[in-house]
């Protein structure tokens, strides 16, 4: 049996692969492993036996080989993954530059990997190569210095996305791409997406100053100021341009709200990005329903909104462009929605604007020089979050109970769970709630793999950010992690009650 043993390792070699053309990474470790694991077995079946005496030392030194052969396979395989992860992020020269200790351990972890590599290429049998002298200890001297790299890669990128919380949205790679081109400011472009609500791209002069953003369906917003990059970290001058899309979209928002007294209302919804034309339109359907309910002439004002839809119905019939039809289309949703919000005040016979059945609405408020919308008693500060040119949600009864009650939470400092069966609207419900108060809103998917530690991660963004989160799925996570997530909230909410400027 132990020739047997002996003569399989003799035919067992390392297939090694180029990697990159500056090293080589090993592959059929599984296979390896699995027969590793039998002669284990069965080198320990025959440590038992009656009748080993004769080859008691040789025994004793085989079990020797295969627990080095073993403890050596796993370290290997442990460094090859850490190794093949860090191998790119060190070889970009802002990341050396900005991490100068971590870069010089990974470069003397990177010529031992090289070394044993090598050794690994020139030798081949796996058995003869682990049992080289030395090499289990280089390996888990490598192992521990990548642990050290790892837990102050890890800490770095913390406090970038300190700097600039939107980050924590980011996995670590994706961020890591973005901070390894600290010069080149236009190679974030293809990032900016998954940082806000729908900045797809923005525009560069030839100095690489930043003079507009464009959304997903190519709609453009001249920023109100430049905001130039050169010489910043990204994560300063990406708030900058968070800053300045929350400027420029309020600045558009008051241009479009002014404009709409003298301008032709269906001249008017082509003028100005989509956004700004839902959004105006909604503040001055408040004011001149709140003007009709106290003049007692809401069923003129329902003639009225009458009118007004048939011009746009008209209207969506002309040559238009495709962003002019995607405004037009959105704004019917919700013209269509307050047309039917002022027939129900017409038949209630509503004659006060504190009646619940209008302040049970979203309204829209241009007030100290800023939006709020309020529903009830909640007055919630419109967030400017730059939301393109996107169509909207049909608003259907059970819609409005759901935007109260949610809005209800949020002036109660709480969350909100919408329940129901699957695809029924509640994730999009929430999304669309968003959109009507243009905040950041994240969908996180659960599962049952995540553990407190990712949602604590997950929170301490949110917070600092300033976004909703819609945790989709939320009864997948384990009841165990769901206890300690509950913790987590009542913390939250706490602090957020207390008006805590950390939430």
């Amino acid at each position: 049996m132990l020739k047997g043993m002996w003569k399989t390792w003799e035919d067992i070699n390392f297939d090694l692969v180029p990697y990159k053309s500056i090293s080589f990474i090993m592959r059929g470790y599984d296979e390896i492993q699995i027969i590793l694991d039998e002669h284990l077995v069965n080198t320990q079946a025959i440590q038992f036996s009656a009748f080993k005496k004769p080859f008691e030392d040789d025994i004793v030194s085989w079990y020797g080989q295969l627990k080095t052969m073993s403890d050596v396979m796993e370290e290997w395989m442990k460094c090859q993954g850490q190794w093949m992860y860090l191998q790119p992020i060190f070889d970009s020269a802002d990341i050396a530059k900005q991490l100068p200790l971590e870069t010089k351990k990974f470069k003397l972890v990177d010529t031992t990997w090289k070394a044993n590599m090598n050794l690994a290429k020139s030798m081949v049998n796996v058995l003869k190569v682990c049992c080289t002298e030395g090499l289990l200890e280089k390996l888990k001297d490598s192992n521990e210095k990548l642990e050290q790299i790892q837990k102050e890669l890890n800490n770095y990128l913390e406090k970038k996305r300190e700097r600039f919380a939107r980050f924590y949205f980011l996995s670590n790679d994706d961020l890591l791409e973005i901070l390894s081109q600290t010069k080149e400011p236009t190679a974030v472009q293809p990032h900016l997406k998954k940082v806000f609500e729908n900045i797809h791209s923005i525009e560069f002069n030839h100095r690489k100053h930043i003079l507009a953003m464009f959304s997903a369906e190519k709609e453009k917003i001249n920023f109100k100021e430049i905001v130039n990059p050169n010489e910043k970290n990204v994560e300063d001058w990406m708030g900058e341009v968070e800053d300045m899309m929350r400027q420029s979209v309020r600045n558009e928002l008051l241009i479009s709200v002014q404009k709409y007294k003298t301008t032709k209302r269906t001249q008017w919804v082509c003028n100005h990005p989509g956004q700004c034309v839902l959004n105006g339109s909604q503040i001055l359907w408040t004011t001149e329903v709140e003007e009709a309910i106290n003049s007692k002439a809401i069923d003129k004002y329902f003639e009225k909104l009458t009118i007004q839809l048939n011009d746009l119905v008209e209207l969506v019939r002309q040559p238009l462009s495709k962003q002019q039809q995607v405004t037009l289309n959105a704004l019917i949703v919700i013209d269509v929605h307050a047309k039917d919000v002022v027939e129900k005040l017409v038949q209630t016979n509503i004659t006060d604007v504190g009646s619940f059945g209008w302040i049970s609405q979203l309204r829209y408020y241009w007030e100290n020089d800023d939006c709020y919308v309020k529903c009830v008693q909640t007055n919630f500060p419109y967030g400017y979050e730059y939301l393109g040119n996107t169509l909207r949600l049909v608003i259907t009864p059970l819609t409005d109970k759901c935007y109260m009650t949610l809005m209800g939470a949020l002036k109660l400092n709480l969350g909100g769970a919408p329940a129901g069966p699957a695809g029924t609207g509640k994730t999009e419900s929430t999304k669309d709630l968003a959109k009507a108060l243009a905040k950041q809103c994240v969908v996180f998917n659960c599962s049952d793999s995540m553990d407190y530690i990712m949602i604590g991660k997950f929170f301490k963004g949110l917070a600092s950010a300033g976004a909703w989160c819609c945790f989709d799925e939320f009864n997948r996570i384990n009841i165990e992690v769901l206890s300690v997530i509950a913790q987590q909230l009542l913390i939250l909410f706490g602090e957020k009650a207390k008006g805590s400027p950390s939430c």
